[in-house]
């Protein structure tokens, strides 16, 4: 995560969508929740994840009985971030996969933005780096099952380029759009500075949305035409039909994979820029205003949306009802928000907001944490 913006102050919470459950919070007093049958604190919204290393990216598996993620647990040797499986309410694990070649020690190994289908087939990016990298050394869009993640192909090495677009170093949001066709979005990754006496990052940022279609046929990358600097994308309510957001735009859009047809589904306006959507049913989950900055001509990177977080809105599509979720009482801001099969329940990143002791009379300094914990909201 890249550390504070200012563009739109949300520290507070506002509404509560009913039908996701209530929320307080009391603070775990330890990391107990791996050797339980039910979350630690089963209070509104459920903490699922006490890690002090990364937990992100979660996926639910399509029938709603488990929750995937990646997770980077502490004293790993390696920084692996290995694919973890939680009950749909959350509490011990039920698998942690964690080696996905034959490289050994000496090597971190990385299992991200897990989609599963139907069928326990399992897409995901697998990347390998010596220790400590800050880039991995090998990368790409892998395809195997569930069952046994080690044992995959490549569909795509990373980074690859597409004709009349910016080369794409990442892959995030995959998701299958029908059994044979994968929709993602196609990332630039770049590793940065954010000033003179900051920590390294690493700053990803939105190209296109793509699609992959992996029928035997040739696993190419097609970028969704109107798609630029996209920001979010997430299949539709039938297989012709993508949702998807843009870098510095309020607004949410539709379109038709058979025609080109593009419709507007909703701008959140003064609420701040939209991303991460994802839809199920009626409902859908978006990610909004926070602390996110787009730069349409950054010198370093070019366009490019700089991106620590914001609220979770659902909108009812029926209604065009939008409903902000109230997290738990200490302030942070989330990423990434996954709607469970039903659209009853919602998994979402939050990343903690860190105020320190003021900087000069009548100042504090905030900054937002590197490190999520996943939230759930509502009952599977």
């Amino acid at each position: 995560m890249v550390p504070a913006f200012d563009a739109a102050p949300v520290l507070a919470f506002v509404l509560v969508l009913s039908s996701l459950g209530g929320c307080t919070h009391t603070e775990p007093s330890g990391a107990g929740a791996l050797d339980r049958d039910q979350p630690f604190d089963p209070t509104p919204p459920v903490r699922l994840t006490f890690n002090l290393g990364h937990d992100r990216r979660a996926a639910w598996l399509p029938d709603g009985s488990g929750i995937l993620y990646s997770t980077q647990a502490p004293g790993n040797q390696d920084n692996d971030i290995c694919l973890a499986v939680l009950p749909p309410s959350g509490g011990r694990l039920r698998s942690l996969t964690c080696e996905i070649s034959s490289l050994g020690q000496g090597f971190t190994e990385s299992i991200e933005s897990a989609a599963p289908a139907a069928d326990a087939r399992l897409a995901f990016v697998a990347a390998t780096s010596s220790v400590g990298a800050r880039l991995p050394t090998q990368q790409g869009l892998a395809y195997g099952s569930l069952a046994d993640p080690a044992a995959h192909n490549i569909l795509v090495d990373i980074p690859y380029t597409i004709a009349g677009k910016r080369a794409h170093s990442g892959i995030s949001q995959i998701r299958w759009q029908d059994s044979t066709l994968l929709l993602y979005l196609g990332e630039a990754v770049n590793v940065m500075r954010p000033c003179d006496t900051c920590q390294m990052d690493t700053l990803r940022s939105g190209l296109d949305a793509v699609t992959l279609r992996v029928d035997g046929s040739g696993a190419i990358p097609q970028a969704i035409p109107g798609t630029d600097n996209a920001s979010g994308v997430s299949p539709g309510s039938d297989e012709d039909e993508v949702y998807y957001t843009l870098a510095g735009d309020t607004r949410v859009y539709r379109q038709r994979l058979s025609t080109g047809e593009v419709s507007l589904v909703y701008d959140f306006g003064t609420a701040g820029i939209a991303r991460d959507v994802h839809l199920v049913g009626d409902r859908m989950a978006v990610i909004v205003g926070g602390r996110v900055h787009f730069i349409a001509d950054d010198p370093r990177f070019g366009a490019t949306q700089w991106d620590s977080g914001g609220m979770v809105h659902v909108v009812n599509l029926q209604d065009g009802s939008d409903l902000m979720i109230q997290g738990p009482e200490a302030p942070g801001l989330f990423r990434r928000p996954q709607l469970s099969p039903t659209g009853a329940a919602l998994v979402a990143e939050r990343y903690p907001l860190i105020i320190t002791e003021p900087v000069a009379e009548g100042l504090s300094d905030t900054s937002v944490s590197r490190l999520a914990d996943l939230y759930l909201f509502g009952q599977p």
